[in-house]
């Protein structure tokens, strides 16, 4: 009763006590505040990493399934031309390019086993690709039309003039063009104007599209023609799969 009724008074003794009990016991309430705190912290960040690891997982798979419908888009945009071309041909997969020269050649998944021999007509849904140069069983090396080294008879769609088409050599790097030489000097040729294969030469057929020009000039050593410079028809920097042309049906 003694210690009740002397913390009870309002005295010196005992407001210094009550002093000293709080100051011993507030750092308990803090910890105590404090350790939830802490623990929420940590169970908020593992959650956040959760998330994180969870949103680039459906992020990954997402891109894939991208990939996948594109690839099927493609597969279908190619069978449908296959389907349609007047041209035997097989289906051929790019596995390889020429570590030399982005544009020089690329390597296919076909080969003599699949009737493929060199000097074969190779295309796509959107034009001319090139042609076989070296075959083997399994496998074909394509010499690309943007190569200098592949020249194709062409013809100008609207005017009818005749040229030699190939490739450019400064034009390998990121954006690839084609020219056009032999052409009249006197023929009107209009921007944007479509080229295809002429079927001259025995190697390409005739009808298959080379691209659209882009510019014409008078060619600077003869004079005597004009140089025509074209937009290719196909996208070499995406070139997946092929067609090898076979024969006609």
């Amino acid at each position: 009763m003694g210690w009740v009724l002397f913390l009870g008074q309002p005295t010196g003794v005992s407001t210094r006590l009550r002093t000293v009990f709080v100051q011993l016991a507030t750092p308990f309430v803090k910890l105590g505040d404090y350790i939830p705190v802490v623990k929420s912290r940590r169970d908020l960040a593992r959650q956040n990493e959760a998330l994180r690891q969870e949103n680039e997982a459906l992020r990954r798979q997402v891109q894939s399934l991208a990939d996948a419908e594109r690839k099927n888009l493609e597969l279908e945009r190619q069978l449908a031309f296959k389907m349609r071309a007047p041209f035997k041909s097989v289906a051929a997969r790019v596995i390889g390019r020429d570590a030399s020269n982005w544009w020089k050649s690329i390597q296919i998944d076909r080969g003599t086993e699949d009737g493929v021999q060199p000097n074969m007509t190779v295309i796509n849904a959107d034009g001319l690709v090139g042609k076989t140069v070296a075959v083997t069983r399994g496998e074909a090396r394509v010499l690309l039309l943007v190569d200098p080294g592949c020249k194709a008879s062409a013809l100008l769609q609207d005017s009818r003039e005749h040229g030699v088409v190939a490739g450019v050599e400064q034009a390998f790097t990121r954006d690839p063009r084609l020219v056009m030489t032999f052409v009249d000097r006197n023929a009107k040729i209009r921007a944007n104007e479509p080229v295809f294969t002429s079927g001259l030469g025995g190697i390409f057929p005739k009808g298959i599209a080379v691209g659209n020009v882009t510019r014409v000039r008078l060619n600077p050593q003869t004079g005597m023609y004009q140089d025509v410079e074209i937009k290719p028809a196909v996208d070499f920097h995406k070139l997946e799969e092929v067609l090898v042309v076979l024969g006609h049906e």
